[in-house]
């Protein structure tokens, strides 16, 4: 019986994978980074190796719906991995290193409405970012999102999202409510200017507890009173959010493809230290072995600008209230193989500065 019942399993899998030919149409991607990196913070120092991995695969549903999945690597507390990172350390005897859900979605194109699309679960990031000061590039909201796109020459760019930051039992709950805007228009042949604004409400934040993933009460650069419960100190914030953001970029070709972007952002919430800006450029593309890209940006974001938990992790060493330089440079090594540095020289508290630097080796295979 249970001889039986096998063969017909796997003869209705073979019958399903031959008629359906599904895995004909997934979408797999993998990509390995090997990491050398060397911290100088002013009081103390710290070199380190770290790895990088993501495991992904986008599959199709139907005509309209694709569900997309990915695992990858990250510090680890209390079985949560870093919203901001997935680097791992190489540290602890050699020890096993675990893998986190990183997205799990589905995408819904309708094709009664064109340009249209809905996201929906643990995914990347639905908005526009010209550079990473207030979203870190690593950061994967959790919720759901809708984005339309319009026209051909000229597009049109409108997307919103409702995403979970704490749900609190008994409790209001803490939510990012985000809507943008943005035009691109070509100018002439190979130059296209794009310019756009940004509202990002954060719900539930004056004085709520910090958003520390790891609970080490770290405010992360925000304003911040103490509060202090049956002989324990918390830290909850001292202010709402409501970062309100104008952004604006210029791509063209100039013996190598250049793009030059800025953004200025303030929150209207806060009485001071409230505003922020970014500014800088990118040259060359990475595509063909030989090719190389260089970068460069700043930015500054003063204390109270946007919540500091979910800005870049490596520039000033997170947070807000800091700013820093940024030199990048890529090289296409061969096919699906690139090498890369970054260093980044800045000051942490604006009004008390304290010396700031990072460098970063990277060594990436992916496909």
């Amino acid at each position: 019986m249970r001889h039986g019942r096998m063969v017909f399993i796997l003869q209705a899998a073979m019958v399903w994978a031959v008629q359906g030919a599904w895995y004909d149409n997934l979408q797999p991607s993998l990509d390995v980074r090997y990491r050398v990196e060397y911290t100088d913070n002013d009081t103390t120092t710290q070199q380190r190796d770290r790895i990088r991995l993501r495991l992904g695969v986008l599959a199709p549903v139907n005509e309209q719906v694709n569900l997309g999945v990915r695992l990858a690597t990250s510090e680890s507390k209390g079985g949560e991995g870093d919203p901001l990172s997935y680097n791992r350390t190489l540290s602890n005897f050699g020890t096993k290193k675990a893998l986190f859900l990183d997205l799990a979605y589905f995408d819904w194109k309708p094709e009664q409405l064109p340009g249209l699309r809905l996201t929906a679960g643990k995914m990347n990031q639905p908005f526009i970012c010209v550079n990473d000061h207030l979203w870190d590039s690593d950061y994967t909201p959790e919720g759901v999102a809708l984005q339309w796109e319009w026209g051909d020459s000229w597009k049109v760019y409108a997307n919103a999202a409702y995403t979970w930051l704490q749900e609190r039992a008994n409790d209001d709950d803490s939510k990012l409510l985000g809507g943008q805007l943005a035009l691109a228009t070509p100018l002439v042949d190979h130059v296209v200017f794009t310019l756009g604004v940004s509202a990002y409400r954060f719900t539930e934040v004056e004085g709520r507890p910090v958003f520390d993933w790891a609970k080490e009460n770290r405010s992360f650069g925000n304003s911040i009173q103490r509060v202090v419960e049956d002989n324990t100190t918390n830290l909850v914030y001292s202010t709402d959010f409501l970062p309100l953001e104008g952004f604006g970029s210029l791509k063209f070709e100039w013996h190598w493809p250049i793009t030059i972007f800025g953004a200025w952002v303030q929150n209207p919430e806060a009485d001071e230290d409230n505003q922020g800006w970014t500014a800088g450029l990118r040259v060359g593309q990475l595509s063909k072995p030989g090719s190389v890209q260089f970068g460069y940006d700043y930015r500054r974001l003063e204390r109270d600008v946007t919540v500091g938990a979910f800005t870049d992790a490596d520039s000033f060493g997170g947070g807000t209230d800091g700013h820093s330089h940024r030199l990048a440079l890529a090289v296409q090594v061969l096919k699906n193989f690139q090498m890369s540095v970054q260093y980044f020289i800045g000051e942490r508290r604006l009004d008390n500065p304290k010396d700031y630097q990072r460098f970063q080796f990277d060594v990436l295979a992916k496909f």
